[in-house]
């Protein structure tokens, strides 16, 4: 879809088009965030904190091509900060390897749940965990990219990673879901 007309208009600071560039994007960013979040409330709090984000530096977008990467580059910054602001108070990374979950294919797991019942049991990870899974499997970053963005080694990352899967799969088996045993 192209959004050039609408870019410059919220360059400009044209509170309709701001409105317009919200609508179309809420919910898309609300669901980026609600993965982050500890709650939907948090979750609120993130997407509003990220649309402040873009509309103040909306400058920045010169191609209306990657606006949608652009805004939800946004987001996953945002989240990060908000990571960062919490991380003190939640002291929740772990260091241990000892969780087997090799072989387990996540994105097969995860096609076949419901996306209310993923973002629950997301969202009952510890925060470490939360953020590390949400970058690494949804986002697409790197155990590299995730250790410069956290201030992290990145064996702390690969860790939080596997235990983040660990204790999913308790979570899924606690459920009574157990397909992830197929694929190990």
């Amino acid at each position: 879809m192209q959004y050039q007309h609408l870019l410059e208009r919220c360059k400009k600071k044209d509170a309709s088009a701001q409105r317009i560039l919200y609508d179309l994007f809420k919910a898309r960013l609300m669901g980026l965030c609600r993965r982050y979040a500890k709650s939907r409330e948090d979750a609120k709090d993130m997407l509003q904190e990220t649309f402040i984000k873009i509309f103040s530096k909306i400058e920045q977008v010169t191609d209306s091509a990657k606006l949608e990467s652009w805004m939800k580059s946004v987001a996953v910054r945002t989240a990060i900060d908000h990571y960062h602001k919490s991380r003190k108070a939640d002291q929740s990374l772990y260091t241990s390897t000892d969780y087997d979950i090799a072989g387990i294919d996540t994105e097969d797991i995860l096609a076949h749940l419901s996306d209310e019942f993923l973002i629950t049991i997301i969202n009952e990870l510890p925060s470490g965990c939360r953020m590390i899974f949400n970058l690494f499997e949804v986002e697409g970053y790197n155990h590299t990219e995730i250790a410069a963005l956290l201030n992290i080694t990145e064996g702390t990352s690969r860790s939080q990673l596997h235990h983040a899967k660990y204790l999913l799969k308790e979570k899924l088996n606690r459920t009574g879901i157990k397909r992830y045993e197929k694929l190990a």
